[in-house]
C-alpha cells in the first residue's frame, strides 16, 4: 500500500470545511456480507470505526477493493476531515489525504484511475476535485467557478451531477460537462444523495414540500423526469443495488423498492438490533458488501 500524500496548497486557499457548523456529529460505520438469493441477509457484521469511535466516520464509497471514507481529525486546532482508505480485507487503514482543508465524499471516477472529493476551505468555497488513486500528484479542481458544491455524482466519464448549496432559493441539482464546462439544472429543492443507476439515469429526491418528497429518475439522454416513489418519512439517504433496486434505512429496518414493480417500500430486514437502535443514514454497496453509516 503506498505511503501517505501530502497535498500542498497555497496559503491564501487553506481552509476547512464550512457547511458542517460548529462540531461534526459521531458516526459509526458498520460493513456486512449480504446475499440476495430467495431471502436477503447480513453476515459478518465489522464495526470499521472503531479506530474513531467517538469521532465523524461518514460517506463511505467502495473503491479500488477497499472503502474509502470522510473521517475527523484534529488539525491545527480545529476538528475538519480528510479521506482515509480502510483495506477490510487485511484490516489495514491508510490516510489518503493530509491538508489544511477538508475533504468529503470520495468517490471513484468512471476512468478507475482516479477517485473525486468535496474540497471544503475555511473561505466558504467549496469545489469538486479529481485525485489519482496512485497518489502520484496532487489532483485538480473541476468546475473550478463552482464555489457552492456540496454533493456529487459521476453520470459517465464526462458528465457528473453536482448539488449546488442554496439556502435562498433551495439547494440545486445540475449536471455539469467537464469537457465543455456547460451546466444543465436539474431542480431545485433536491437531497443531498445523487445516485446513478445502473441503466445509466441520474437518481434523487426533490423535496416538493415539508412533509413531501419525491424519489425521482431523470434520463440524462432525453431529459426526461419519472416519479418512482415517496421517500419514507423523512429519509433522503438511499442506495441503488447491482439489481438497480433501491435500498433505504428506516426506524431500525433496511427497506427495499423495486420501481419496475410498484412504488411502495417493503421491509426487508431488522436490524436495529445489531446496530443498538441508532439510525441509519448513508449506505453504500459493492456486489457481496454492504456498509452502513450510522448515528
Amino acid at each position: 500500500m503506498k505511503s501517505i500524500f501530502l497535498i500542498i496548497f497555497f496559503t491564501h486557499i487553506l481552509a476547512i470545511q464550512t457547511h458542517v457548523v460548529v462540531q461534526l456529529p459521531t458516526t459509526q460505520i458498520y460493513l456486512f456480507d449480504y446475499s440476495d438469493d430467495t431471502e436477503f441477509k447480513l453476515q459478518n457484521t465489522k464495526l470499521l470505526s472503531h479506530h474513531n469511535k467517538s469521532g465523524y466516520n461518514n460517506q463511505p464509497a467502495f473503491i479500488d477493493n477497499q472503502l474509502y471514507i470522510s473521517q475527523s481529525f484534529l488539525k491545527y486546532g480545529e476538528e475538519q476531515t480528510d479521506i482515509v482508505a480502510l483495506d477490510y480485507k487485511n484490516k489495514l487503514k491508510s490516510r489518503v489525504t493530509k491538508s489544511k482543508s477538508s475533504e468529503y465524499s470520495p468517490t471513484a471516477c468512471p476512468d478507475r484511475k482516479h477517485f473525486s472529493v468535496i474540497r471544503a476551505f475555511e473561505d466558504g468555497v467549496q469545489q469538486l476535485w479529481k485525485l489519482p488513486l496512485d497518489r502520484q500528484d496532487h489532483g485538480d479542481a473541476l468546475f473550478a467557478q463552482m464555489t457552492n458544491v456540496g454533493y456529487h455524482c459521476w453520470l459517465n466519464e464526462y458528465e457528473v451531477a453536482l448539488f449546488l448549496v442554496d439556502e435562498e432559493k433551495g439547494h440545486e441539482l445540475v449536471i455539469g460537462d467537464i469537457r465543455t464546462g456547460d451546466i444543465t439544472h436539474v431542480s431545485f429543492n433536491v437531497g443531498r444523495c445523487i445516485k446513478k443507476s445502473t441503466k445509466g439515469n441520474l437518481i434523487y429526491v426533490h423535496k416538493v414540500s415539508e412533509d413531501v418528497w419525491q424519489l425521482k429518475s431523470r434520463n440524462i439522454k432525453t431529459g426526461e423526469t419519472f416519479l418512482l416513489s415517496q421517500t419514507l418519512p423523512k429519509k433522503e439517504d438511499f442506495e441503488v443495488m447491482p439489481d438497480d433496486r433501491l435500498i433505504t434505512g428506516y426506524d431500525g429496518y433496511l427497506y427495499r423498492l423495486e420501481p419496475e414493480n410498484g412504488n411502495e417500500w417493503e421491509s426487508l430486514i431488522r436490524i436495529n438490533h445489531i446496530i443498538d437502535n441508532k439510525e441509519i443514514t448513508r449506505i453504500a454497496v459493492s456486489d457481496d458488501k454492504i456498509a452502513l453509516v450510522v448515528k
